[in-house]
């Protein structure tokens, strides 16, 4: 992208888009596909992978990371505009077990 901007738009019109755009989004989502085996660092074993970004200018950023056979959700709210992330995140969890129960179900 950072590439092909300035190419499709001109190098001015591609430095106003790659700094206006960021910072009027209000959510980020990511989804990272982890290791499948098991690793260490410097001999003592990971338990899980928990990435965030800081400073970013959104109101919600949800990753989501899968390490051997576990899925973590890690999300990051601007508490101003996500009054109760807990909530949230518990809502996230029921839609996602509601998805793997339909998946399940069609086996």
């Amino acid at each position: 992208m950072a590439k092909s901007i300035p190419n499709l738009f001109g190098t001015k019109t591609g430095s106003v888009l790659c700094l206006k755009v960021p910072s009027r989004m209000t959510i980020w989502f990511s989804n990272v596909v982890g290791p499948q085996e098991e690793i260490a660092f410097f001999g003592h074993p990971i338990a899980y992978i928990a990435p965030s970004c800081f400073g970013q200018p959104n109101a919600l950023m949800i990753h989501v990371v899968s390490y051997v056979d576990k899925m973590n959700i890690i999300l990051s709210v601007d508490e101003s505009t996500v009054p109760d992330p807990h909530q949230l995140f518990d809502d996230l969890e029921e839609s996602f077990n509601l998805i793997k129960n339909a998946v399940m179900a069609r086996d």
